[in-house]
């Protein structure tokens, strides 16, 4: 038996995109210290919590570059 999937949903189940409840999405990278940290909004999927902590630090880091 074979399956079909389309492009859209072979990139959703291979790729590791992450999904915010926010609605922003991204694609988990491997040298991320947090992954699973939305930058939109500040949740955090793995610890089920906001982290305005590390959403901080992100920004000054990404407005440095």
């Amino acid at each position: 038996m074979k399956i079909i999937i389309t492009e859209r949903q072979s990139r959703l189940l291979f790729e590791e995109k992450i999904s915010c409840k926010c609605g922003h999405s991204w694609k988990k990278e491997k040298d991320d210290k947090h992954p699973n940290l939305c930058h939109m909004c500040g949740w955090d999927s793995d610890e089920q919590r906001y982290n305005d902590k590390e959403l901080l630090k992100f920004w000054k880091e990404y407005l440095k570059a």
